[in-house]
């Protein structure tokens, strides 16, 4: 299958991406919601436009697929809070229109117990929360079994598009995010034995050597993990003793990197990766907006939400 068009048109998109970056958001200002739901239109709409012509829909499937599980964590927790006794417990306003599933049909399917036709394992995962819930009441296991199954539905469609270096991506998603969570259990205190847990299977790290990081200093942690391409990215917490800026750092580092794993296709007039690159570049954008509309409008110190920003 042929990506010489498809990569033409996204050429063509990048080229006209960093002026679009000031203007392009104009157009969904006008509708309720404010920014937020601006920017969420601005990246709903490029993937309706991307849908139009790229000929594997899984590549957009696999960038949209965490914002229905997004999507799921909100429902679930709002229903947690209403069977509490929270009658206000739903926050209809937190559910976004990035994901795949149609949200009023995945509301529907949730608030009434009909998870059938729910794709990516949600049917079996849904009814397994609620057992979890009614047995721990902890909202943080519960959320730790929805993104367990959300990495082992993006490595399934990865692996079904029989695409290496996607494949590769989605790996390297899954050792990202249990990166970060090392660095947060590690401010945590946590112990590596009780935090096994906490990470997720299926990357090119196996979840036990990650935990073995918490045993040892955090300064070290790059030299432990030098001989990976991801290890690099935690060089950010050598060159800071504060926790809190050490895991921006990194965590802005590792939002690069994961950029960074895709760059190669660029090279390619006929590479499928080509458009998750630019969604996630796209996406990148959006953030950085998102960081810095935030840090005008709480009046947060500026040389802080510089460091929040993405080089991508």
């Amino acid at each position: 299958m042929s990506y010489v068009y498809t990569v033409a048109r996204l050429r063509g998109m990048e080229n006209a991406l960093k002026a679009l970056s000031e203007t392009s958001y104009a157009q969904w200002l006008n509708q309720s919601g404010g920014f937020d739901k601006a920017i969420d239109s601005e990246i709903l709409s490029t993937c309706e436009e991307l849908s139009s012509f790229v000929p594997d829909k899984e590549l957009l499937t696999i960038f949209r697929l965490p914002y229905d599980f997004h999507n799921v964590k909100v429902l679930l927790k709002g229903l947690f809070k209403v069977r509490g006794g929270e009658a206000e417990g739903r926050r209809y306003d937190l559910i976004s229109k990035l994901g795949t599933i149609n949200t009023e049909e995945l509301t529907e399917a949730i608030e009434t117990e009909e998870y059938g036709f729910l794709p990516y394992g949600l049917t079996d995962l849904i009814p397994e929360c609620w057992k979890i819930w009614e047995q721990t009441k902890s909202a943080q296991t519960v959320e730790l079994l929805i993104d367990h199954q959300m990495f082992r539905a993006m490595l399934k469609v990865a692996e079904g598009l029989n695409i290496p270096e996607v494949t590769a991506w989605v790996k390297n998603k899954i050792d990202a995010e249990n990166l970060r969570s090392a660095v947060r259990l590690a401010r945590m205190k946590y112990e590596s034995s009780k935090a096994i847990n906490f990470f997720h299977e299926g990357g090119f790290l196996r979840p036990d050597d990650v935990a073995k990081l918490l045993n040892e200093p955090q300064e070290t942690w790059s030299r432990l993990l030098s001989y990976t391409d991801i290890g690099a990215a935690l060089n950010a917490m050598q060159e800071s003793s504060d926790l809190k800026l050490a895991l921006s750092d990194v965590s802005k580092a590792l939002d690069e990197y994961l950029i960074k794993v895709l760059e190669p296709a660029k090279y390619s007039m006929d590479a499928p990766a080509n458009v998750l690159l630019y969604l996630l570049t796209k996406e990148a954008e959006a953030r950085n907006l998102r960081v810095a509309l935030v840090c005008v409008a709480g009046g947060l110190d500026r040389e802080f939400g510089r460091r929040l920003l993405s080089n991508a």
